[in-house]
């Protein structure tokens, strides 16, 4: 019988346990972090749905070579779930990988998690959500909790025939390991976060390379080093000195805040005379060197760090492109100068679609409203996390709480807590729906919004953390701390909480 015939999927109740049922959307950091808290301070009626058959989020995702994190390790983790054993600084993804499944496996999530379940839409009736997946199943919950993130979906550049190119196209975050580069004429569209790790990976094997840079980037030392045994075997006997050590990047992090803001100050400074130190004794040619220097304040676009991408594109059969791409023909690239170079590969480093759950998912309250028609007028969600209008719909590493300085773990915990209160603080969660008042998060909104403004971001400078109207809807204005500080406890008194019964009685 034709798919199209197939008779619908009786609506399913998330398994019974204790407390409200709640669906978690995703099994990357943020799913499982809210997954643990919840059974931790005893809510057990939940399930994870998963795209994919395994648990890893965007480390999972991405397996192109080099990929790596560039937040030390001690601080890319949970607080409550420390690893003694990581093997460098900064992590290669493989490794961040094994650790979130370590995590699975000790909190007894997989038992909890349905793989293979890609949401389609989510819509309220007034009392409950009904979460509708691809398979045709449709499952009643409490609670929706999105782990999605604000970047899981590649964004694809916009040029005049790169579906017409003869050979392999892919993104680096689809990375094809069927295609052998051996040999190849490869071009590398992009020169930001994940080129700037595939290209020394991949110049070794290429015959050739083109590099596509659009803007330059400040790309500081990165400064990786491995973690000799006897110091892993002492974090393992004393947890505390591993608490310390995680201290102590948060710190040094924290610090680096002062990047940010539109004012001079020391750690800018320093952060421009390291960035001119690095430059210059990696790229001797001053010619080469201009092309490489940003003309935009360090901190506008993501800080990059890479001890081995300078020296990677001075190779011989390496070529650094700035002339901006004008067309993709079936054998190549051709410039906005003219000039034609052919490849046998692209690839595409072009980063990801910010918050582009809406492309995807339809999130519909129960007024009938659409997330994507209230965020028509600027993407926000109230202390980061809620939408008004969208009851019992909660948004891990929602609008505004991404981060150019500091470990995003750190604001995914911060959100579960507040989560956890805010559910704690309703009298009957199965029976009763919180949401921000509009008030509240116009206040909130505007806030951020005015500080904002005051941050380099606000600098045109081609981020992808500002929409085409110059709204930053991606970024804390503020540390982490500050963010911890605003998380700590919510206020009801921000919140509308209703009886269901009433809601459906109207």
């Amino acid at each position: 019988m034709p798919d199209d015939h197939k008779q619908p999927i009786e609506p399913t109740v998330i398994r019974s346990g204790r407390g409200p049922r709640i669906a978690i959307l995703g099994a990357g950091f943020a799913g499982m972090g809210m997954a643990i808290r919840l059974r931790q301070e005893g809510f057990d009626n939940f399930t994870i749905y998963e795209k994919a058959e395994d648990v890893g989020g965007t480390w999972r995702e991405n397996t192109y070579p080099g990929v790596a994190c560039d937040v030390p390790s001690h601080l890319y983790s949970f607080s409550f779930e420390a690893n003694p054993n990581w093997s460098k600084r900064y992590s290669p993804g493989p490794e961040i990988l094994a650790y979130l499944r370590h995590c699975a496996r000790k909190y007894d999530l997989y038992r909890s998690i349905e793989f293979g379940k890609t949401v389609k839409a989510a819509r309220h009736d007034g009392a409950v959500w009904h979460v509708e997946f691809a398979d045709g199943e449709t499952v009643i919950a409490d609670f929706v909790i999105s782990g999605l993130g604000g970047l899981h979906k590649p964004s694809f550049p916009d040029i005049e025939g790169l579906n017409d190119f003869d050979g392999p196209v892919f993104h680096t975050a689809q990375w094809r390991d069927d295609v052998d580069l051996t040999g190849k004429r490869v071009a590398i569209i992009g020169s930001a976060a994940s080129a700037v790790q595939v290209v020394p990976e991949i110049v070794p094997q290429v015959a050739h390379l083109d590099v596509y840079q659009r803007t330059a980037n400040w790309v500081m030392a990165r400064n990786s080093y491995a973690y000799p045994g006897w110091l892993q075997a002492l974090f393992r006997k004393m947890p505390f000195l591993a608490r310390l050590y995680r201290g102590h990047y948060f710190k040094m992090a924290e610090w680096r805040f002062d990047l940010f803001k539109n004012r001079d100050s020391r750690i800018k400074r320093m952060s421009q005379k390291l960035f001119t130190r690095h430059m210059t004794a990696q790229v001797p040619d001053p010619d080469l060197r201009k092309k490489l220097t940003p003309n935009y304040p360090i901190g506008c676009k993501r800080i990059l760090i890479s001890d081995d991408y300078l020296p990677a594109i001075q190779r011989e059969n390496v070529d650094l492109i700035t002339e901006g791409i004008d067309q993709v023909t079936k054998t190549g690239l051709r410039t906005k100068d003219g000039q034609a170079r052919d490849v046998d590969v692209i690839i595409l480093a072009t980063g990801f679609k910010p918050f582009d759950i809406l492309e995807s998912i339809d999130v519909i309250g129960p007024a009938g409203t659409s997330l994507k028609d209230y965020w028509a007028e600027g993407v926000r969600a109230h202390r980061t996390i809620a939408v008004p209008g969208f009851p019992n719909f909660f948004l891990l590493l929602g609008p505004n709480s991404g981060l150019g300085h500091n470990s995003v773990v750190l604001m995914i915990e911060a959100q579960v807590n507040y989560i956890l209160k805010l559910m704690g603080g309703i009298a009957d969660p199965e029976r009763h729906l919180i949401e921000p008042s509009d008030e509240a998060m116009k206040k909130f909104d505007q806030r951020l919004q005015r500080e904002l403004g005051n941050r380099v971001w606000s600098a045109n400078c081609g981020a992808w953390y500002v929409d085409a109207s110059g709204r930053n809807y991606t970024l804390y204005p503020d540390s982490v701390t500050d963010y911890l500080r605003e998380m700590r406890s919510p206020d009801l008194g921000e919140y509308k909480i209703s009886e269901k019964e009433l809601i459906l009685a109207n």
